[in-house]
């Protein structure tokens, strides 16, 4: 690992509107390459609102103030759109929960996973079409070259889901963020989608897992953040955290779990 983090995240405040409330209320951390961290909450805790900031995905309300917001060394507060289409999906591949949502329902999957390629590489159309069928098969999409030409509501739960990491990985990220990849599907193809995040991590490829569920967490991650009412109350290693957690949400989270 490099002694430079590939996130570097220091006082990091987030409210959308001058008027309200911040979201995030000065929250710090960092991330390495090839290493995993778990944002754990409940809802509203800000965990997504943190994935969001670091994707550029947080919306032209909101107001983003840092002592340090970086990725890679670069400073992510001085970042416009067109930066951010650079790096979004070449660099950070982004995994949200909601996978019918957001596919495209009106074009096929293996279209939606071309168009990154499209962007951020110079492959021509065959060969990103290969390499769509090539991501498809990697992720477990049974008969890719079939799935490639359907639309997501004609894919179940599970596949829909994979099709969205594929996308998200088709440009080997240095860093994928997901948030909630399990959240919506049952017990077997959550089983399915973890050991296939699993198999994703890497020497080169760091990983922010956003979960609120504690047997996700202690799967994939190395470190976990702890996140209520828009702050880090702990963090730590899974094991320190889990295993000995020393903030009282954190021991009121490990018992409802």
């Amino acid at each position: 690992m490099s002694n430079v983090p590939l996130i570097e995240v220091q006082d990091l405040h987030v409210r959308f509107g001058a008027q309200t409330a911040p979201t995030l209320k000065g929250i710090s951390f960092e991330l390495q390459a090839g290493e995993c961290l778990a944002l754990v909450g409940e809802s509203g805790s800000g965990k997504s609102v943190t994935s969001r900031t670091l994707a550029g995905l947080t919306g032209a309300n909101a107001i983003i103030q840092a002592r340090r917001l970086a990725f890679a060394g670069r400073d992510l507060r001085q970042f416009d759109e067109r930066s951010w289409r650079q790096v979004r999906g070449a660099q950070i591949g982004f995994v949200m929960q909601d996978a019918l949502g957001s596919l495209d329902p009106l074009r096929p999957v293996g279209k939606e996973i071309a168009e990154t390629l499209l962007l951020h590489t110079e492959l021509n159309r065959a060969q990103r079409e290969a390499k769509v069928i090539e991501l498809l098969r990697a992720v477990g999409v049974p008969e890719p070259e079939l799935r490639a030409r359907q639309y997501p509501h004609q894919l179940s739960g599970g596949l829909r889901q994979r099709a969205l990491i594929a996308s998200a990985i088709a440009c080997n990220p240095r860093l994928l963020i997901a948030d909630e990849p399990t959240t919506a599907l049952d017990t077997t193809v959550q089983a399915q989608v973890l050991a296939l995040l699993e198999s994703l991590r890497g020497d080169s490829t760091a990983m922010l897992i956003v979960s609120h569920d504690l047997a996700v967490v202690s799967r994939l991650a190395n470190r976990v953040a702890v996140m209520h009412n828009g702050v880090i109350v702990e963090q730590g290693s899974v094991d320190q955290v889990l295993l000995d957690p020393q903030h009282p949400y954190t021991q009121y989270l490990l018992r409802a779990g």
